[in-house]
């Protein structure tokens, strides 16, 4: 998958930031260490399969997070829904 292709993807569907990091060569497993959680947990909240709750709340803000960190974009670029905290 190249730029262009990744401009004909939704923003907002699930496949928008795993391509991001695939581009930019990025891992799950290396934002799951940095921040200290599961990889199936990154790739829950990258493809939007888990969002806040109370328990995890915080863990999910450190992941989005890191990956915007990662890719150099602000978290609410990736997750509009989400609002700047």
């Amino acid at each position: 998958m190249n730029a262009n292709q990744i401009t004909k993807i939704n923003k907002k569907g699930a496949r928008y930031i795993s391509a991001l990091l695939l581009i930019h060569g990025i891992r799950q497993d290396e934002i799951a260490d940095k921040v200290g959680v599961s990889r199936p947990l990154v790739s829950q909240v990258v493809t939007r399969k888990r969002g806040g709750t109370k328990k995890n709340g915080p863990k999910i803000r450190l992941v989005r997070q890191a990956v915007a960190e990662a890719l150099g974009m602000p978290v609410e670029e990736l997750w509009p829904d989400t609002k700047a905290a």
